[in-house]
Formats: C-alpha cells, structure tokens, sequence
C-alpha cells in the first residue's frame, strides 16, 4: 500500500516536472510578452476587435505609441545612440530610409522571412524600396504615388471639359477660375519640397544622376522652370495665403472646399469624394500629371528595431498586421492603398477603390528619389525650409535652385 502510494506521488512529481519543462522552454511570447510599436497616427491599427484577438490568441500585448512621423524619427536616433531600442516594432514612412535604415537602426528580416513558410512576398509590392545591399528591413504595408485629384464640376463651370495635359494649360485655367469667380485659390499645393518635385518630375526633370549630382541645378533645367512656376502660384495669388501662415495643409484646404487643382497621393480621391470628410465630393477625379507625367512613391513599411530583446514576437506581430484582413481595414479607415496585389484586386472587384485604372496608368510613370542617401532627411527638410522662405520674401526661382544645390553640395561633404 505504501509502495503503491509513493509510485502515485513519483508519477505526480514527474507530470509536474515535465509541466514546469514545458513553461520554460515555450517561446518567450507566449508568457505574455509585451511589444511595443511605434508608428505615426495612420498607423495605429483601426480595427481595435482585431488587434484585441491577436493579442489574446497570441499571448502578446501591443503598446501602441502614436507620434509624429518627426518625432518618430527624433526617438529611434536617441535611443539608438545609447543601444536601446525606441520600441520592438517600427513603422517606416517614406522617409525611414535616410533617417533610420540606412543609419543601422532596422533589423534586416531575411532569416525571419525565410523560416516563414506562409508569408508570400511576391504579393507585396514595393519590397525592393525596403531591401538595401540584398538585406530586407520592412515588410511593405501600403502604397502610394504622389498624384494629382481635381474638381471637375468646377473645371467645368469655368469652361474647360477636359483636364490640362500640360502645366502651361493648367496655370492658364486657374487664372481663368480666379478671374471668373469660380475659385479664389484654384491650387492647392503646399509650400514644400513634394510640391517642387511633383511638378518637376512631370515635366520629365530626373532631379539627380546616377552620381548622385543634383542635376536640377543645370542651367535651363525642368527643375528650375518648375520652382519658378510652383513660386509664381504664390506670387499670383493662385494658392491661398492661409498654406503660407502654416495655419492649414493643402489637403484639409482642399477639402474645406478651397481649390480645384490638388495635390493628392494614391487613395485621395476616396478621401475628396467621402462627403463626411470633403465639401469637394462628389467630383473629385484624379488628374493625370501633365506632360511626362512622373512622378515618385512612397510606400510604407513595418520593421523591427536592430536592438529589439522581442524579436520572434515582433515578427509574429508584423505578420498579422500585413495580413489581408488588415491591409483591408486601414484602406477603409484612411484610404490608404494595400501593398497587396491581391488585396488591391479584391478592392477593385468589389467596386471599393476609387479611380483604380488612373492609379495603374499612374503606376508605370515613376522616377525614384535617392531617399536612402544619408543626407536626403536634411536635405528635404531644406527644400522646405527654403521654398516656404522664398515664398514668403519673393525669393526668385533660381536663387533657390543655386541655394538647394549648393546645401545639397554641402551635405554631400559632411556625410560622405
């Protein structure tokens, strides 16, 4: 009886021990692991029932830390400069890659992608934006192409039926909206570096060469007649005042109801034509990009943080947010377009995506900034800076030329 009492508690003992074996060795995410993300507002996951699943189906708990796409930027450079990281998982912006990938801050995911049988990246576009000297460091989670969207029952009024093909024909029909009382400020662009590049990478400028020289500096080049047009807008009184007092964008400009030309991005026209958010729908079209018609992307992306201690978790993490269900949600939530073709597809099929064959035709026209140049974050941060300036003064388009050089120049050295 005894003996029979002691083998019970001996089988006991054992079950318990095997039990406490199993606690410790299982993944590190399962014992309730907390991540942190770090990402711009627009990349907070809307669906709140989703991610609340992940996480109990998971075992893992998500920090959300919504910032500034700056102060983004600002934090993983801090922290990196003292070997910590920012947070485990980071969303990359169009401008990650000069700010924190190329700097050494992303961890390069090709081990990770590897081992993971049921991640397909033939449906994801735009990888190779993310992957730099073979080495991947984000999984693509949305498109975009800076575009052009317009109100068509205005361009109407003013008796035009048919967008300007060239930028000579589109100032002419904003001073004849202006003149005719259709629209006090037809454009809506902003005094910034994208409003620069946008016209100057349409009338077929290439900006750099393959050296890296900043050849929209060349005497008689696309770039120039373009900051002395983007300028003159300003001048003429073509763009309201209020985009040089800071106190709006030219989005919520747009759609508060001023302007008929807009500089939109891949998804802008779902945004101009949802009456809840826009006093232009119903009849925002996108405008195809007048004369070359190039222009440049900026996807985004989700990585990990090089000095990240949750690195399997932050993976398991990544890979439900680029699922379709996800990618689905953030469309309908902030019109953002899926990095997906599959996705993009099934969108299209169910008749959800505004405008999809302008956005393909727009898709084939792309001349790709240097923005993994180390110096291309200052760099930009200066093209602002400046063209606001001259705006402002009545700098002229050429002086800010010979100046955006010269800092490109000067940057070159210091990073170099």
């Amino acid at each position: 009886m005894l003996r029979m009492f002691l083998r019970k508690k001996q089988r006991a003992a054992l079950v318990v021990s095997t039990l406490l074996i199993l606690v410790l060795t299982m993944p590190t995410f399962a014992q309730g692991t907390t991540i942190t993300f770090l990402t711009p507002p627009w990349g907070v996951p809307p669906d709140e029932a989703a991610l609340t699943a992940f996480e109990e189906a998971s075992g893992i708990t998500v920090e959300i830390q919504s910032v500034q796409s700056a102060d983004l930027f600002s934090r993983v450079q801090v922290a990196a400069a003292s070997g910590q990281a920012a947070a485990d998982v980071i969303f990359l912006t169009e401008e990650a890659p000069s700010n924190i990938v190329a700097t050494g801050n992303m961890l390069a995911l090709n081990d990770l992608i590897a081992a993971t049988a049921d991640l397909d990246l033939t449906d994801f576009n735009k990888v190779d934006f993310w992957t730099q000297d073979g080495q991947t460091y984000g999984i693509p989670t949305y498109l975009q192409l800076v575009m052009m969207d317009y109100n068509t029952a205005r361009l109407a009024e003013a008796g035009f039926d048919a967008a300007p093909t060239t930028w000579a024909e589109l100032s002419d029909m904003a001073q004849a909206l202006k003149e005719q009382g259709v629209d006090e400020y037809p454009i809506a662009l902003g005094a910034i570096d994208w409003s620069w590049y946008l016209i100057a990478l349409s009338m077929g400028d290439p900006m750099f060469d393959a050296d890296l020289n900043p050849v929209f500096a060349d005497e008689g080049s696309k770039a120039r007649e373009a900051m002395n047009l983007l300028l003159s807008y300003f001048s003429d009184e073509l763009i309201s005042p209020e985009i040089l007092a800071g106190s709006i964008n030219q989005h919520s400009l747009f759609w508060s109801g001023v302007g008929t030309f807009h500089q939109g991005w891949q998804g802008s026209v779902a945004v101009g034509n949802n009456p809840d958010t826009s006093q232009q729908a119903p009849n925002v079209a996108y405008l195809p990009l007048p004369e070359v018609g190039n222009t440049w992307s900026f996807p985004a992306a989700i990585g990990i943080s090089a000095n990240s201690a949750n690195a399997e978790a932050a993976w398991e993490f990544i890979q439900w947010y680029v699922a379709p269900e996800q990618q689905e949600a953030i469309y309908n939530a902030f019109g953002l377009y899926p990095s997906r073709t599959s996705v993009g597809a099934a969108l299209n099929e169910a008749g959800v995506i505004a405008g999809y064959d302008a956005i393909l035709a727009q898709s084939d026209r792309i001349n790709e900034l240097p923005r993994y140049t180390l110096w291309w974050g200052p760099f930009t941060q200066s093209v602002s800076e400046t063209i606001l300036q001259a705006a402002q003064t009545g700098m002229s388009g050429d002086e800010v030329i010979d100046a955006l050089a010269e800092s490109w120049n000067d940057l070159r050295s210091e990073y170099e």
